[in-house]
């Protein structure tokens, strides 16, 4: 298993690029801002931009020093090579995005 960790910005920012195939077993996304910030979280297939199409949560707010956490436990996201995940904010900077992943 591995991570990768990420800023989310006001503009929209790739979080994880699937190499080969692979599962998200977490994503936590923690708010380090002064003030509750929202977010949009998009599973982007290869060659497509990200959408209302492949929006997986919209406008999530998340209070001051609040965690929010997906795809926790048992679940998991499966990528295909390629696949990326990516989240904007309405606040830049404001939100840490950790990435937890394993090869299939």
């Amino acid at each position: 298993m591995a991570i990768a960790v990420a800023d989310v910005n006001n503009t929209m920012t790739t979080l994880y690029t699937s190499t080969n195939n692979t599962a998200l077993t977490s994503i936590t996304f923690t708010n380090t801002h002064s003030a509750t910030v929202a977010v949009d979280i998009h599973v982007v297939p290869n060659g497509s931009t990200a959408s209302n199409t492949n929006v997986i949560v919209k406008t999530l707010n998340i209070d001051t020093t609040d965690t929010y956490f997906l795809y926790s436990g048992s679940e998991k996201l499966l990528l295909s090579n390629g696949d990326t995940l990516q989240a904007v904010a309405n606040t830049a900077s404001s939100i840490n995005a950790v990435v937890s992943f394993v090869s299939v």
